[in-house]
C-alpha cells in the first residue's frame, strides 16, 4: 500500500548562519545527536509554539552558548523525501566567546567558503545553501 503525502511527518527546523570576517561558524554535531559527527551550521528543529527566529536564538544559545539575533532569512529548503523543512537564517552576535554544549556538539571551527566547500563530512544540504546565497552572505 502506497502511503499518502499527507501521512509523512515533517520535521521543520531552523539553520543559522554567522560571519566573522571572511570565515563562517561551522559545527560538529555531537555522537548523541541526529546525523552525529557531521559537519554543518548551528540549528535545530523548531519547538511547539515557537516561531523560526526564536528558534534559531534559542539553539545558538543551547549548541554554542551565543546570544544572537535572527537578522534575515535567506533561504529554504524541504528533503527530497518530505521529510525535513529547514530554514536558513543569518544570525548576529555581540560577543563571538562560544562555550559548546557537549551533549549536542563536539567541536566547532570558523572556515573559508573554500574550506567548507571540501570539508569532510558536511552535510549535503549546507552545500546546496552556499549554491543558493553565498553571494547574499558577501563571503
Amino acid at each position: 500500500m502506497k502511503r499518502s503525502d499527507s501521512s509523512i511527518q515533517c520535521m521543520h527546523g531552523v539553520v543559522g548562519v554567522l560571519v566573522r570576517g571572511d570565515r563562517l561558524l561551522l559545527i560538529q554535531r555531537s555522537n548523541n545527536v541526529r546525523a552525529g559527527g557531521m559537519w554543518c551550521f548551528p540549528g535545530g528543529e523548531i519547538e511547539s509554539g515557537e516561531s523560526a527566529d526564536q528558534a534559531i536564538v534559542r539553539e545558538f544559545r543551547e549548541e554554542v552558548g551565543l546570544e544572537v539575533t535572527a537578522h534575515e532569512k535567506l533561504w529554504e529548503c524541504t528533503s527530497h523525501d518530505g521529510r525535513l523543512h529547514l530554514q536558513w537564517w543569518r544570525v548576529y552576535g555581540d560577543s563571538l566567546d562560544l562555550c559548546i554544549d557537549e551533549s549536542e556538539v563536539q567541536t566547532f571551527e570558523w572556515v573559508t567558503v573554500d574550506e567548507l566547500r571540501s570539508w569532510p563530512d558536511l552535510l549535503p544540504n549546507n552545500l546546496a545553501f552556499l549554491d543558493q546565497c553565498q553571494q547574499r552572505l558577501g563571503v
